[in-house]
Formats: structure tokens, sequence, C-alpha cells
């Protein structure tokens, strides 16, 4: 299908139900050869609408074999009469773009990423088949996989749960890291940009950051100390160039399906950036140790034995042996942990009574959080 990055006619766009019914109906036997086409039925399983986007699951039924679809529009449909998206003024680690060309990056990437896993044929990684990209909107029509994701996985782990749960998980971390290695070492996709690729874009950054902190929450001399210490950190610990590679961007529990026999598959990409590697660990270890439930209980979900056996099965099986750079990981932490701590304030600072109950919890976590991560460096 000849599609480009152009802007899509906003105007019109049909996203009914029943458009993605009779689509899989018409199409079910050409995705499921072993489907009877005589035979085959369809139903809607599940509707979520969410923020950014709308997930739609389908069933194909011949009487003997049953498949499941999603149809997957990534991006909200509220502004698309005008392609308008945020433009809330916090600081960004990279500028956001018009939303409804999401469908065409994602398909792209998931695309390149099947065939890179299935090439390997590994049985630690898993693939999900991406069958279309449908227009007006840029809908991506994919596979749905059986399998759950890890951070449900993560919910029953927790230190009040079995040990047995958090010592399986071991393997897991291990496949996930191997599953990051591999994606970085995709090349560029024709739409892929390079940014951030000196430490002088870390240290803009995290300027960037800490002022934006300071806007919302005071604390000149903790914000400002925190800068600088992270400035200095730099200087020694990253080089002049970071080392790059075509980025997931989104490299977290929720994004990474398991099987029982702890095989890993990986979604929700677009592969927009090559930017410094540090960043998806980085992400994927923040993502792991502030959840929503571990910054609510103060960081008694997961006990720290648990959370550094994990972390280093993950960083060992990325860097196969070698000598895991963590001065640098850990900077990187920091700086999307930064990022995280603005976005929130910025977004919950005036919400309700209980919103800023949360903000107050999550600023407390976060705080202390970021001082532990600079005391390992």
């Amino acid at each position: 299908m000849a599609t480009t990055l152009s802007k899509p006619q906003s105007a019109g766009f049909d996203v009914s139900e029943e458009r993605f019914v009779s689509h899989l109906g018409r199409n079910a036997c050409d995705f499921f050869r072993e489907l009877d086409a005589t035979k085959t039925k369809v139903r809607l399983v599940h509707h979520a609408k969410r923020p950014h986007s709308q997930l739609l699951e389908l069933e194909v039924n011949d009487g003997r074999i049953s498949r499941n679809v999603i149809y997957k529009i990534p991006f909200s449909l509220e502004n698309s009469e005008t392609n308008e998206f945020s433009a809330t003024p916090r600081p960004r680690l990279f500028p956001e773009i018009a939303p409804t060309t999401n469908g065409l990056r994602e398909f792209r990437a998931l695309e390149a990423i099947e065939r890179h896993f299935r090439a390997l044929d590994d049985e630690r990684f898993g693939v999900i088949s991406i069958f279309e990209l449908l227009e007006s909107p840029l809908v991506v029509v994919m596979e749905k996989s059986p399998d759950g994701d890890l951070k449900s996985l993560l919910k029953r782990a927790t230190r009040f749960h079995t040990k047995s749960n958090s010592e399986s998980l071991g393997c897991v971390f291990a496949n996930v890291g191997t599953w990051l290695q591999e994606l970085h070492t995709l090349p560029d996709l024709d739409y892929t940009e390079t940014r951030h690729a000196d430490r002088d874009c870390f240290v803009d950054a995290a300027e960037r950051f800490t002022d934006g902190l300071i806007q919302q929450l005071g604390r000149h001399s903790f914000f400002q100390g925190l800068c600088r210490r992270l400035i200095d950190a730099a200087a020694v610990h990253l080089p002049d160039r970071v080392p790059s590679a075509v980025a997931h961007g989104d490299f977290a529990p929720r994004n990474i399906l398991v099987s029982a026999n702890s095989r890993v598959t990986v979604f929700d990409t677009q592969c927009r950036w090559r930017a410094p590697l540090y960043e998806d660990l980085a992400y994927f270890l923040m993502s792991l140790k502030t959840p929503g439930a571990q910054v609510r209980a103060q960081g008694t979900l997961f006990s720290p034995a648990q959370l550094a056996s994990w972390e280093s099965a993950f960083l060992g099986a990325y860097f196969e042996g070698s000598e895991v750079p963590i001065a640098a990981v850990r900077l990187y932490e920091c700086l999307l942990t930064l990022e995280w701590w603005a976005a929130i304030n910025f977004r919950q600072s005036e919400g309700s009574l209980k919103q800023r109950a949360s903000l107050a919890l999550s600023n407390r976590y976060l705080s202390r959080y970021i001082q532990l991560l600079i005391a390992e460096i």
C-alpha cells in the first residue's frame, strides 16, 4: 500500500465498529489461511477508548478455530478536525508531532520488528503478525497475542506474594534485556531522526527539567544542587558522543507480553528516533521502580533485593556479560525521572483534592528515589 507521511484528511473519519467488523469479515481468511471461508463469523469483543488511542478487539471464528485481531487507532480523535495536539508548556525531552500520522510510523516499525524477530527464529521471542494499515484514519491491524503483559505479572510478584512468583521472573527479565539489545541493532527507518546525540544535549535537558520543577515546586536549592550534581557526573561518565540506537520510546512493562515459558513479545513503538541507547534502558527501569502502586506504597511494594535482582538480569542480558555502564544508565534514569516528575506536576497541580494528595505522595517518593539514584553514580 503506497502511503506517505503527508497530513491525512481529517474530516470524515470512519471509526465505527461496523466498519472494522465488516473489514475483518472480508479479510479474515487472508489473515488466517487455516479458517474456513464459508463458516467464518466475526464479533466485537472489546472497544477501549483511551486518552491517546482507541483499541478494538475482534474475534473471527469458523466453528473450529478462533483468532483475535486488534484494530488500533493510535491517536485521540477529539481534536482530529483541527489536527491539534497538546500545547502544554511543560519541558519535554523531545517535541510532540501531529498525532494523526502515528499510525503509519507504528505500522512500519512493527513490520520491521516482525521481520527481524521472525528471521531470528529464537524461542525466547514472540512475534505479532502485522496485517494491514487502513486509511482515513490510519489504523493498524494486527494479531492479538494470547499472552499477558509484564505489568500484570509484576502485580502478582510483590513482596507480599510468594517468593516463587518473584524468582521465576528472572528469566523473563533476561529475555527482555536481550530483546531490547536486538531492537537496538535495527537500521533507521526512512522517517527515523537522530536526537540527543551528545553529552551537551543531556546537560541541556537536565537544566530544562530542573528549571521547570523549580517553577512548579520551588525548592530552588534542592533542584539547582541536583542539576549541578548531574552535570558534574555527566562530565565524568558520558562521552562527548553518546552511543545511540533506534529507540523503542515507550519500553515499559505494560508494553511487554510474557508467555508461560518466559517468551517475550514487545509492541507499541514507532521507532521514531535514533537516541541514546541508555534511554530505553533507563525508561524500563524507571517504569519498573515507580509504578503508581509502588509510589502509593512509598516504595514498599517491591523489596530492594527484588528490584536489584530483576535489574541485574535485565542489564546483564542486554550487555551480554560485559561490564554494565551503570553510571551512564543511572544518569539517564535520573533524566527521565525528572521529565516524568515535571509532567505530573504540570498536569495535576490544579486537580481535585484526591489528585493533589496523590501528587504529594509522588513528589515525596520521586525526591527520595532520584537522590538514591545519584548516590549510586
